[in-house]
């Protein structure tokens, strides 16, 4: 090769070079979160329903992770990337937090995970702008047997890793403004589905209101048949003499099978036994009195479309607020660093009727006054008031 071919492509590299760094192109990501911020960009390009905004998406997020500093940093740059994609069952649990562990325990047969369990003090508890409240305190667990009231305070103890069997005092604020109160709570090791089918078990009841006979069932969650077929126990042995039936959607995580709406169908029939006595004794499989729905903004997925149902179909009076709007199907995707990604994978219709970003509204407004409740539950009240009302005109 003759020195001036050896000297022009010299001159020719460093042009390359040159141009390179007068138009910003970026050099090799380096980085933690480099690898599971491309996997995350990897699996919105294949995965996410919307083909060409996934596309799009992943043209602009390449590389994303690179400017990730921490784990929760990663994860906040994740989260705010993902809403972009404005879609519902599109986001990131980080390894160790409560939706991961949550997610982990609904799909763990489909992702073959031998144990889920985390340290729980059987509430639910929520993260506002004005602090940590609680929710819902769980039946027969741990914050109630401790004295928590849905509308607390956490002032302390918004974490209980490492904590089950331990006795830990928490600090509460009850009333606005008042001095903390303490309490002591002993966490517990279990598996999420197994408790929320224990609260499901545990908020069975008929309540005497207004002169009328209630039933209430609190689903915190609706995902799997084995919610329904405790439901479907409860219709025709603890609610038998009830003669209304609230069901509570608020809040946890949606799943409702379409059978679910097969609990509430007035066209199977009646079967009557009759013994050699000419005894007779009539019974139903499906609910025929009234039903109340109490819903909210986090009422979410399989709920929304069983709300919609049976709205439409006039078998329930829906309380409280407009549901999320939130019922594109997600699966979940494990990153290399354990993260779990819920990723929108198709599109869902319900009768033709697409409730992505409107939800469904409610027949009764009540809306939501959870700080500094003192357990008091307006919500509920209206909705067992029009429950008892339906029974009365029944």
């Amino acid at each position: 090769m003759s020195a001036s071919r050896t000297v022009f492509g010299i001159r020719r590299a460093v042009l390359v070079a040159c141009a390179l760094l007068a138009t910003g192109a970026p050099a090799a990501a380096s980085g933690p979160y480099v690898k599971p911020g491309n996997e995350v960009v990897e699996f919105v390009r294949t995965r996410f329903f919307d083909a060409k905004k996934a596309e799009a998406w992943g043209a602009t997020h390449r590389n994303y992770g690179a400017a990730a500093t921490s784990a929760e940093d990663f994860a906040k740059r994740t989260n705010a990337a993902l809403a972009e994609l404005g879609a519902s069952h599109s986001v990131l649990y980080p390894k160790g937090s409560p939706g991961h562990t949550a997610l982990s325990a609904i799909f763990q047969q489909f992702l073959r995970l031998p144990r889920v369990e985390y340290a729980s003090i059987g509430a639910d508890l929520v993260e506002r702008p004005d602090g940590v409240f609680v929710r819902h305190v769980f039946a027969g667990g741990p914050a109630a047997r401790a004295g928590l009231l849905r509308g607390d305070r956490l002032l302390s103890g918004a974490s209980f890793e490492g904590r089950a069997g331990r006795p830990t005092r928490i600090s509460v604020e009850r009333t606005r403004g008042a001095a903390p109160l303490a309490l002591t709570v002993t966490p517990r090791t279990v598996n999420p589905k197994a408790e929320w089918l224990e609260v499901q078990r545990g908020s069975s009841r008929v309540i005497e209101h207004n002169g009328r006979r209630v039933a209430y069932q609190h689903l915190y969650s609706c995902a799997g048949t084995e919610h329904q077929e405790v439901l479907q126990d409860a219709l025709t042995s603890t609610f038998a003499s009830a003669e209304a039936l609230v069901i509570d959607f608020r809040d946890g995580w949606g799943g409702c099978n379409p059978d679910f709406l097969n609990l509430f169908n007035p066209l199977v029939p009646l079967f009557t036994d009759i013994n050699r006595e000419g005894q007779r004794n009539t019974r139903s499989t499906t609910w025929r009195k009234p039903v109340v729905l109490l819903v909210n903004g986090n009422s979410r997925s399989g709920k929304e479309m069983v709300a919609f149902a049976l709205k439409k179909h006039k078998r329930a009076t829906l309380v409280g607020q407009r549901t999320a709007g939130a019922v594109l199907a997600g699966a979940p995707l494990f990153l290399s660093n354990g993260d779990l990604l819920y990723l929108a994978v198709m599109d869902v219709e319900v009768e033709g009727v697409r409730l992505e970003g409107t939800g469904v509204d409610v027949d009764v407004e009540v809306p939501d006054a959870l700080p500094y409740s003192e357990g008091k539950d307006p919500q509920l009240d209206k909705a067992l008031d029009v429950a008892a009302s339906a029974a009365g005109r029944r």
